[in-house]
C-alpha cells in the first residue's frame, strides 16, 4: 500500500517566545509541574500538525548587569497545556546546562544557546519548558520556539 506519496511543505511559519523560570521545577520526569508558572508552554501544533526546527535560550534582565542563576533548562512533549504535568502527558525530550549569565551588559553581548530540534510535532501537542532553578530577581530566560505549521 502506498501512502504519503506527495511531499508535505510548511504554509506558515510559527515562532513562539515566552519566560522561563520564575517558578522551579525540580523534577526532570514531566511530573508535579503546573501549566503558566513551573510549566511554560513555548509552542502549540497547528492543525495540520507544525514542524519544530529549534529552541533558542537567552538571559534577559529588567536591570543593567544582572546575572541569571545557574540551572538546568528542560524541554518536554506535552499532550496538555492547562492543570498539573504528569509522567503521562509530559515526555523529556532534551534539556541543557545553563550557566550563570550576566544580562543586560553595557559592551559585552549576551550568549545564546540553540536546542536543535527537527521533528514533527502532532496536532494536540505543545513543547514545554521548565527550569531547574528560580531565576534571579530582576533575570529571566526568554526562549524562542522557531518553527512552521503544514
Amino acid at each position: 500500500m502506498t501512502a504519503n506519496v506527495q511531499p508535505q511543505f510548511c504554509v506558515a511559519s510559527n515562532i513562539n517566545s515566552a519566560l522561563v523560570g520564575g517558578t522551579a521545577l525540580t523534577t526532570s520526569d514531566g511530573s508535579g509541574g503546573t501549566f503558566g508558572t513551573s510549566m511554560v508552554v513555548l509552542f502549540t501544533a497547528g492543525a495540520n500538525d507544525s514542524y519544530v526546527e529549534a529552541v533558542r535560550i537567552m538571559a534577559v534582565a529588567s536591570a543593567a548587569a544582572t546575572a541569571t542563576a545557574a540551572t538546568v533548562f528542560r524541554l518536554y512533549i506535552a499532550t496538555t497545556n492547562t492543570g498539573s504535568s504528569s509522567t503521562s502527558n509530559c515526555w523529556l525530550i532534551a534539556e541543557i546546562a545553563l550557566p550563570a549569565i550576566t544580562a543586560d551588559q553595557t559592551t559585552t553581548a549576551t550568549n545564546w544557546y540553540d536546542i536543535p530540534l527537527g521533528f514533527r510535532l502532532g496536532t494536540g501537542q505543545y513543547l514545554a519548558a521548565s527550569s531547574h532553578v528560580v531565576n534571579n530577581a530582576n533575570t529571566n530566560l526568554r526562549a524562542t520556539t522557531f518553527g512552521a505549521n503544514y
